[in-house]
């Protein structure tokens, strides 16, 4: 039950300070861009005031807010642009939305623990992960104040011009500059890397609708030790943290797969995306701006026992594979290659899947992006989240002080109830406990 309400206070329309040249004007979307879904990334930091008898000026933080957008937007040109044709973003400065808002409650008792249902209210509309046909925005912006001072900042993103990884770019950028820190904003544009080849591009994908839950779980620096520990044990030896969380949860979904009148009898597909930044050789800039990530797949038989440490190694063999097939020197042309290869085996491995029933679940690893290194000037942010994703899927995120894990998990409503009451699962993972915490 959402017990918190936004009140919309103003909507306006941020343009780049510099007109954008006319030789940038038409912003060419990239291969994988494409091909990639038509939704919009959300993220959401909050800030605390920390100085309850030092109130804060909403008027002067949203203006320079404001003023810092605008200067951010001149380097990242195509994010005040519009999609053209799902081919190219018409780079006319036509700005992004900026929405003020204020709810009344206080930071703290919110973080508490945290509404998942209300969290969509601390972004512009209704768009995020969504597939919304009318909207050829690529950027739309928030702010939230609450009562106590402490406030929210959601962005959210056009899936079509970029990944995490350029919009945690963009919000770093943006931050930079409204703290007035004299940092170069680096935006590397590298489209012409991955070519466009319209004969490998199919009809667009669209998420499919389904009763979906999100709930979030952490997992701390001890229980992630104990995981590693465990597959090491079991032959999987020096796992990550992201693959044993990864494999835990692919684990237990399987188990509520099969308790489900739905899932009972069906073999089951994992996706692991994967960033190809620093796959690709030589490695790409960490700024570069578009979609870079691909997948690998894990299968799952129907019956029989599911180990979590057989499932630990089939993600390092699966890894060390994707690697080996991309970790090379590439012209144009022999990407375009490349890609069309990844996009005929995805393409059998869907029939695949298709012919079989098999229920197909997917995982991102947000970790690592700097997300909690967002400073406007007023410091740290204490909580940064995403909302609800498209179902049967999981999102891995940093905490703040690093060492922990927060998962975000989406399941079709039954096989949620399963999930999140096993108790083996809890042995190991933390049911939305406060993000207040050191976690």
């Amino acid at each position: 039950m959402i017990t918190m309400r936004a009140e919309i206070i103003s909507t306006e329309t941020i343009k780049p300070s510099s007109t954008t040249p006319d030789s940038h004007r038409l912003y060419k979307l990239s291969l994988l861009d494409k091909i990639n879904l038509r939704i919009y990334i959300p993220i959401i930091l909050f800030y605390q005031n920390h100085d309850p008898d030092d109130p804060v000026d909403f008027a002067d933080t949203t203006s320079e807010l404001k003023k810092s957008l605008s200067e951010t937007l001149t380097r990242y040109y195509p994010l005040s642009g519009r999609i053209k044709d799902g081919l190219q973003i018409e780079c006319d400065d036509n700005g992004v939305e900026f929405i003020v808002a204020r709810v009344d409650c206080r930071l703290e008792g919110f973080l508490k623990r945290p509404e998942f249902e209300a969290l969509t209210q601390f972004l512009p509309g209704q768009i995020q992960w969504n597939n919304p046909d009318d909207l050829t925005s690529m950027l739309s912006v928030q702010i939230t104040f609450f009562q106590c001072g402490g406030m929210a900042i959601g962005v959210s993103m056009s899936h079509k011009i970029g990944d995490l990884s350029t919009l945690s770019a963009f919000i770093n950028d943006w931050a930079a500059v409204a703290r007035r820190s004299g940092q170069e904003i680096s935006a590397e544009f590298i489209t012409s890397s991955f070519p466009p080849n319209d004969s490998l591009i199919n009809p667009q994908y669209k998420v499919p609708k389904a009763n979906c839950v999100t709930k979030r779980f952490v997992f701390s620096a001890e229980k992630l030790d104990e995981l590693k520990a465990l597959a090491n044990t079991h032959g999987a030896e020096n796992p990550t943290r992201v693959q044993v969380v990864s494999a835990l949860i692919y684990k237990f979904v399987i188990t509520a797969l099969r308790a489900s009148k739905s899932g009972s009898g069906r073999a089951s597909v994992l996706h692991q995306m994967v960033n190809l930044r620093k796959v690709v050789v030589p490695p790409l800039p960490e700024k570069s701006v578009g979609n870079m990530a691909l997948h690998f797949s894990i299968l799952a038989p129907a019956e029989g026992e599911v180990e979590f440490h057989d499932l630990v190694g089939q993600w390092k063999e699966g890894l060390s594979r994707f690697r080996h097939s991309f970790a090379k020197s590439y012209t144009g042309d022999e990407w375009s290659s490349r890609i069309g290869e990844y996009m005929k085996d995805g393409k059998d491995l869907h029939s695949v899947i298709f012919a079989n029933s098999m229920a197909v679940y997917s995982c991102t690893s947000w970790l690592g992006f700097s997300l909690y290194e967002v400073d406007f000037g007023w410091g740290k942010p204490t909580w940064v989240t995403t909302t609800m994703c498209a179902c049967n899927n999981s999102i891995l995120m940093d905490t703040r002080n690093g060492d922990a894990i927060e998962a975000l998990v989406s399941l079709e409503e039954q096989e949620m109830t399963a999930f999140e009451q096993n108790e083996e699962f809890l042995q190991f993972a933390s049911l939305n406990p406060s993000a207040l915490g050191n976690n």
